[in-house]
């Protein structure tokens, strides 16, 4: 019997898709596995299907909401696992409302919860009203967004959307948002890179920068954040990139974001990698990092963070979250365009209590500890396909 995977992502397919979720290995471990690619789907017409097979994958993309709500109707006697690569708000209502139309077996991995949207959780109606009128929330079209949320809302409280059969978690934070019929613990997909390389414990004298790609992500329009002036940032970045290694006699090295595409010496001449960010921050002395989420191997590695803004940031959101994710572990936060000499350089201490809340709430769950994520979620789909169910 095929026991196949498909994966339904609002994200397009990369190379981070392929090893963070799991795909590689799926494969390897003989699914036959399909990624569907929503990324960019078409709300009241249609185009052909385009198809194509990359490292073992049949890809599928340029979807209309009727194209794939006929291929679910299609699939739904399989036995057939979905992974899906969408979290629930308004802009994804739609499909959930197309998964509940269809008895399919879905899971989805609830993971990369941060300390900002702790934080948020826990203020009180008024405070977060404050935020959204300060900028403070990571989307500036407000009240689209309130009126967004309670739709969900009403629509969830109403059973019209679909809940997920299986929540892989990630961290005592993930586990106060569950919404699905069991839950297993895993870790973060970092962890599993950690694992990896915890052979590999030689430090050198080197500081790595965890690029975010911040001039050209996909997210900062997808949120509306505010857009910085490339060539100023990439101006103040290199001028505290000097003065650090200058002060510590290092060199930064660039873990360049997957999304991006540096091809101008923006970095000027720094040594820039990619997807090499556990090997890197491994070998690192020092990390250097925006608010993000690949911090977690300066975290696992008790490596010494320092968190960088800049004025543009300043009264919103960027600055709410990088204060507190710098909070939650202690480090300094940096205003890279106020540093205006060697003197104004300092590295955080590393606070191994801190580092270790951070650890278990946002990459470790207690029960996976010391397991990759990757054979806890084959496990899980062997069982399902060794079961008598059909689909969901």
């Amino acid at each position: 019997m095929v026991h196949k995977i498909i994966y339904i992502s609002t994200m397009p397919y990369s190379d981070k898709v392929l090893r963070d979720w799991y795909a590689n290995i799926l494969v390897k471990s003989k699914f036959e596995v399909e990624f569907w690619d929503i990324s960019k789907i078409l709300k009241n017409s249609e185009s052909k299907l385009e198809q194509t097979c990359i490292d073992g994958i049949k890809i599928l993309e340029k979807f209309s909401y009727k194209q794939l709500s006929n291929l679910l109707h299609d699939n739904r006697n399989t036995k057939t696992i979905y992974i899906i690569m969408a979290s629930f708000h308004a802009s994804n209502a739609k499909l959930y409302r197309i998964l509940n139309k269809y008895n399919i077996f879905t899971v989805f991995f609830n993971w990369g919860d941060t300390p900002e949207a702790l934080a948020f959780r826990h203020k009180s109606f008024l405070q977060k009203v404050k935020m959204l009128f300060n900028n403070q929330l990571p989307f500036k079209n407000s009240f689209r967004n309130i009126f967004g949320a309670i739709y969900c809302k009403i629509i969830k409280k109403l059973k019209l959307i679909k809940t997920h059969d299986i929540y892989f978690n990630a961290g005592i934070g993930s586990n106060s948002i569950s919404n699905a019929k069991k839950t297993i613990d895993i870790n973060l997909c970092d962890y599993d890179q950690f694992l990896e390389n915890t052979h590999n414990k030689t430090e050198l004298n080197q500081a790595v920068f965890l690029d975010s790609n911040l001039t050209a992500n996909s997210d900062i329009s997808l949120n509306d954040l505010k857009k910085i002036n490339p060539k100023e940032y990439f101006k103040s970045l290199s001028r505290y990139f000097d003065y650090f290694e200058e002060k510590y006699n290092t060199e930064v090295i660039i873990s360049a974001h997957p999304t991006s595409k540096y091809d101008n010496n923006e970095f000027m001449g720094r040594q820039v990698t990619r997807l090499k960010t556990a090997e890197l921050v491994v070998k690192s002395k020092y990390v250097l990092s925006h608010h993000s989420t690949a911090i977690s191997y300066a975290v696992l590695n008790y490596k010494p963070i320092n968190f960088l803004m800049i004025n543009d940031w300043i009264g919103e959101y960027e600055e709410y979250a990088n204060h507190e994710i710098s909070k939650s572990l202690g480090c300094n936060l940096i205003n890279i365009d106020k540093i205006k000499s060697i003197n104004d350089i300092k590295i955080s201490s590393v606070n191994k209590n801190l580092y270790d809340n951070y650890k278990y709430n946002y990459i470790v769950s207690k029960n996976s500890e010391g397991k990759t994520s990757s054979s806890i979620i084959i496990d899980e789909f062997k069982k399902y396909f060794i079961g008598n169910t059909v689909n969901g």
